[in-house]
């Protein structure tokens, strides 16, 4: 994946939920962009695929099985959906997905990670699933309430990145201050990450040039979404600290950043 390292690594410090929005419609060449770059992500896995309505989110949260707030009418939102029966695809469509967000947030637009078992019956829209695949995630895309954007603005000023575990609650295995630069600019990178209800359930293990992220506790398919965020994260912090690499799904964890020779 072609990852705009300084681009994406600022959406990731200034990056925060979003569930107000203006009325406005998005800019033409701002929509143009990002879906240029969903065409990008949609060729990297076959069994994921992210894809754009223009309807606001309110139309499509009927037909998913929860609560998730209080969310004003967005101009379009994003459907983040998998195929069952490609291998790692949970952990795969956090990590693409995760890129869609990134990219959004880049380009000015607010977002927010809802992730609950679609139920097609109470749909408003068609989301023309095909053979094998489900929806398991959407978000809204528009520009932030004003007043409501100045208000988390200035906390997340004052609380960048607040109520995040220790790093050495997150590497079980233990924490090395002697580690490289780049693992240790990936693993803070990586403990960013956006969770429901902040459960932050990635865990960091690091040896032989490969840090590996796994779940704590049981591997739930949404808690594998999740480590699929914070392995796309990974990857930028280790590429902000100059290092190359590629991931690799399974093995010791669910997946893992290698360092390349």
């Amino acid at each position: 994946m072609n990852i705009p390292v300084k681009k994406w690594y600022e959406a990731v410090k200034t990056r925060y939920s979003q569930q107000k929005y203006m009325s406005k419609d998005i800019k033409p060449f701002t929509f143009k962009s990002l879906e240029k770059k969903l065409t990008e992500l949609n060729d990297i896995y076959p069994e994921v695929r992210i894809k754009i309505f223009k309807r606001s989110i309110k139309d499509i949260l009927p037909a998913l099985k929860g609560k998730y707030g209080d969310f004003t009418d967005s101009p379009a939102f994003m459907a983040f959906i998998i195929n069952d029966n490609g291998e790692h695809s949970w952990t795969k469509v956090g990590y693409l997905g995760q890129a869609a967000i990134l990219e959004a947030t880049s380009l000015g637009l607010g977002t927010c990670w809802v992730g609950a078992r679609y139920i097609p019956a109470r749909s408003r829209i068609n989301i023309k699933l095909q053979r094998g695949e489900r929806l398991v995630a959407v978000s809204p895309l528009g520009y932030s309430s004003e007043n409501y954007n100045l208000t988390r603005h200035f906390i997340s000023k004052l609380f960048p990145h607040r109520d995040r575990k220790d790093l050495k609650e997150l590497c079980p295995d233990g924490y090395n201050s002697d580690w490289p630069g780049w693992v240790k600019n990936a693993i803070k990178l990586g403990s960013y990450a956006p969770s429901r209800l902040n459960r932050q359930p990635w865990r960091f293990y690091y040896g032989d040039n490969k840090l590996v992220i796994d779940s704590h506790g049981d591997p739930s398919s949404y808690k594998r979404l999740e480590c699929g965020i914070a392995l796309l994260h990974v990857e930028i912090g280790a590429l902000d600290g100059g290092v190359e690499g590629k991931v690799e799904y399974g093995g010791l964890g669910l997946a893992s950043f290698v360092k390349k020779k």
